[in-house]
C-alpha cells in the first residue's frame, strides 16, 4: 500500500506542478466537489465516522481557502472581490457543517460548486480560443507582411 500511496503522490505532484493556473483553478473545484461529496456521504451513511467526516470537510474548507488565495484583487476588481466574498461563504458553510455535523448546510451549497466549475471552465475555454486567435493572427501577419508603400495605422501615428 505504501509503494501504491508514494506513486500517487508523485503522480499528483506532477499533475500540479505542471499544470497551467487555470487547470489549477479547475482542480481546485474538483477538490471542493469531491470532499464535500465525501464528507456528505460519510454523514449520511455514518454520522459516527466524526473523524472522517472532519478530514473530508476540512479538506473542503482548505480548497475553499486555496480558491480564495488564488484571486488577484487588483486585476480581477469587482469580480474578484465578489468571488472572494462568495468563496469565503461557502468556507464559512463548510466549517458550520463541520462544527454542528448538518448535512444540510453541505447539500445546500454543493451545486453553487458544481455551477461555479462549469462557469470557469467555459470562461477558460473562451479565453483559450481567443488565445490561439490572436496567435493565428500574428503568425498570419508575420508571413504576409503588407505591401511596400501601403500604410498601416502604425505607420500613421
Amino acid at each position: 500500500m505504501a509503494i501504491r500511496s508514494t506513486a500517487q503522490q508523485r503522480y499528483l505532484e506532477t499533475s500540479i506542478s505542471t499544470s497551467s493556473p487555470e487547470e489549477l483553478i479547475i482542480k481546485l473545484f474538483d477538490g471542493l466537489i469531491l470532499f464535500s461529496t465525501q464528507a456528505l456521504e460519510k454523514m449520511e451513511a455514518s454520522a459516527h465516522d466524526v473523524e472522517g467526516i472532519h478530514k473530508c470537510l476540512l479538506r473542503a474548507q482548505k480548497a475553499c481557502c486555496l480558491l480564495m488565495g488564488s484571486l488577484d484583487m487588483e486585476i480581477g476588481g469587482d469580480l474578484a472581490t465578489n468571488l472572494f466574498r462568495v468563496y469565503e461563504f461557502w468556507h464559512h458553510e463548510l466549517v458550520m457543517a463541520n462544527m454542528q455535523k448538518e448535512p444540510s448546510r453541505i447539500t445546500r451549497i454543493l451545486p453553487d460548486f458544481k455551477d461555479y466549475r462549469a462557469t470557469w471552465m467555459e470562461a477558460i475555454s473562451r479565453f483559450k480560443a481567443e488565445q490561439r486567435m490572436n496567435a493565428q493572427a500574428v503568425v498570419a501577419a508575420q508571413e504576409h507582411p503588407p505591401a511596400t508603400g501601403t500604410s498601416s495605422f502604425a505607420a500613421i501615428g
